[in-house]
């Protein structure tokens, strides 16, 4: 996890107070049922939910709607790692080359090109330690329990279940979370290898600054991963 937390060490302040989502505790969600059958796009005869689309959602901020992207590392002994990342700008070049995602085998992944290895299907974890839950694939070395990626879903004309409301307003479609949490925290990175990005943290339990107590690392905001058919 010392990688990890390594590769995450040039975060610049650019944290606001503007935005209707600013709490990591806002959401009041229900889970959809486990498996892809929550998902967008689900064939009941496949058993998998697909193509699907990954957006940033709820930020107050102009990467609302941005589309996620992968970010590679190299995992010792090879093979490899990284995360799932939202830019600071969005290229609206990039459209043909952009990631797609699926449920299968009751996990949410991602068509990633690994080099020499062609397109594979990754599965996405938030993993790591409490505080570290970052939103990624293939990531080493993991001291703790993975978080298994579900689905919530929100219907505004359908009091009946399946809510994510945000102060008392319900939002309307699925998102991604874990342990009862949809909250993600956005941290800003600029590196002259990979660019500027945000990479995602999911703000469960005992995700908290250790350093300061506070629930947001300097300079982070929080948002929603939203999830959509193709």
């Amino acid at each position: 996890m010392a990688r990890i937390r390594d590769f995450f060490t040039k975060t610049i302040m650019v944290f606001s107070l503007a935005g209707l989502i600013s709490a990591a505790s806002n959401a009041t969600v229900v889970p959809l049922p486990s498996g892809c059958a929550g998902y967008p796009n689900y064939d009941n005869a496949t058993g998998i939910a697909g193509p699907l689309r990954l957006l940033a959602d709820s930020t107050g901020r102009e990467q609302d709607g941005f589309k996620f992207i992968p970010k590679f590392a190299i995992a010792v002994g090879g093979g490899s790692w990284g995360f799932m990342v939202i830019p600071a700008t969005e290229n609206k070049t990039a459209e043909a080359n952009e990631v797609v995602f699926r449920c299968g085998n009751d996990t949410l992944q991602a068509q990633l090109d690994l080099g020499y290895a062609g397109k594979r299907w990754q599965p996405l974890i938030a993993a790591g330690t409490p505080g570290e839950a970052v939103f990624g694939f293939n990531l080493p070395d993991l001291p703790d329990p993975n978080y298994h990626l579900e689905t919530w879903y929100a219907c505004p004309s359908s009091p009946r279940k399946h809510l994510h409301v945000v102060e008392g307003v319900t939002q309307p479609g699925v998102f991604l979370g874990a342990v009862n949490v949809t909250t993600w925290g956005f941290n800003y990175q600029n590196f002259t290898e990979t660019g500027e990005y945000y990479f995602l943290r999911l703000l469960g339990p005992n995700s908290q600054n250790r350093a300061t107590g506070k629930p947001l690392n300097p300079g982070e905001f929080t948002g929603y991963i939203k999830i959509t058919g193709l």
